[in-house]
């Protein structure tokens, strides 16, 4: 299993599959990025194959060095399939095919030509795509929202995509954040949880958190987590004067997820560009109220009766959404039975696990290959990375 990002939804989403399958009686092997905190979380017996992978397509010494690593990785003919995360690891996986390696399923977590800002990024993105199409086993999409998109553009055939919506661990009840806890005193807590990207657009909440602590005093507004954003991020909370103020609060993301939405009344994605994506899940479990943006296959995970979806880019738009449900704590408490029973139908791990080893079993016995485990897919080693 090949991965890009070393954290985010991307990384969640091996893990959760790694460990799935493993236990289902798949063998897994993962090859990613030299650091993860992904890897500190993983079974010791589950073997992870580390590549100095640079992030994008710029540097073609780090995807020469990274290609000529996953080739050894591959070499022997050891797995039946690998199964790609995430742009770049797909590309890599996808030019090992042509090379002579095993066939790949492919999981983009958001193709790159989908809303992205950059007009020619996006190009790229979409042509790279179409011509690597026939060297696809498989595509996993995981929204509505991006299998449509990818078939309305050309992007490989309808019997190749397959929809299979993320899922969540339950929630961790019990260990909170000590830092965030006490920080929230006694009002409503207002949280992005959240790798700190462009995609992720955390300048519009920053911008909307003066107008919702001006109208709702008592509340508290949270950024966490890590990423490249975060001197911009707190160089933006300083010229709108939220340094001065203690009611807001910046901090990095120790995981798991929970221990932050356990503390939270509300939890907010205000993502420019988006599949389906993972945060959002975790707050459905935990039972928090959504306000995120209406992009990409937001919609399939955050519905009317579990929060309140707005138009990306608009702080105000936001921050009215936020006040709103802020002063209407019963309003907040239907959301959270609902976000919680919504969880429990749509996003569970098994349900994800299981329809994912049904498409490497369907790509197997295609005849794209013989198991090499004991004779049977079930049995079938499977290569996973996700470089970045």
């Amino acid at each position: 299993m090949a991965f890009k990002p070393p954290d985010g939804g991307a990384a969640e989403n091996v893990f959760q599959l790694a460990n799935g399958l493993a236990g289902g009686g798949w063998e897994v092997e993962l090859v990613g990025p030299l650091e993860s905190p992904v890897y500190e979380r993983l079974p010791a017996e589950l073997r992870v194959h580390r590549l100095p992978i640079s992030p994008g397509y710029s540097s073609l010494r780090s995807n020469a060095l990274a290609m000529r690593g996953l080739m050894r990785v591959l070499d022997g003919g050891r797995f039946d399939l690998v199964h790609a995360h995430s742009a770049q690891a797909g590309v890599l996986a996808r030019l090992a095919r042509l090379a002579g390696g095993p066939p790949v399923v492919y999981t983009p977590h958001c193709f790159t030509f989908l809303g992205h800002p950059s007009r020619g990024r996006s190009a790229v993105g979409l042509a790279i795509e179409r011509a690597l199409a026939p060297l696809t086993a498989a595509f996993i999409d995981v929204s509505a929202y991006e299998r449509a998109a990818a078939l309305r553009l050309g992007v490989g055939a309808a019997e190749q995509h397959h929809l299979i919506h993320n899922g969540s661990a339950p929630c961790v009840e019990g260990e909170l954040d000590a830092e965030l806890l006490a920080f929230r005193g006694s009002g409503p807590l207002v949280s992005v949880i959240a790798s700190l990207r462009p995609q992720k657009r955390v300048d519009v909440f920053l911008r909307a958190v003066p107008r919702i602590l001006r109208e709702v005093p008592e509340a508290r507004a949270a950024v966490i987590g890590n990423g490249p954003e975060s001197d911009r991020l707190l160089r933006l909370a300083r010229q709108l004067g939220l340094d001065r103020d203690e009611r807001l609060l910046i901090a990095p993301f120790h995981g798991p997820a929970s221990r932050y939405l356990g503390c939270s009344d509300l939890y907010v994605l205000p993502s420019g560009w988006e599949s389906l994506p993972i945060g959002a899940l975790e707050a459905l479990a935990c039972g928090v109220p959504q306000v995120a943006t209406d992009v990409g296959g937001v919609g399939e995970a955050v519905g009317a009766d579990t929060g309140v979806l707005v138009p990306p880019y608009k702080p105000r738009a936001l921050a009215a959404a936020v006040v709103e449900l802020l002063r209407d704590p019963d309003r907040r408490a239907r959301m959270a039975a609902a976000s919680r029973e919504r969880h429990r139908e749509l996003f569970g791990l098994e349900r994800m696990v299981a329809q994912t080893a049904e498409v490497y079993g369907r790509t197997l016995l295609a005849g794209a290959g013989t198991p090499a485990g004991n004779g049977h897919p079930h049995a079938a080693r499977i290569g996973a990375a996700s470089p970045s």
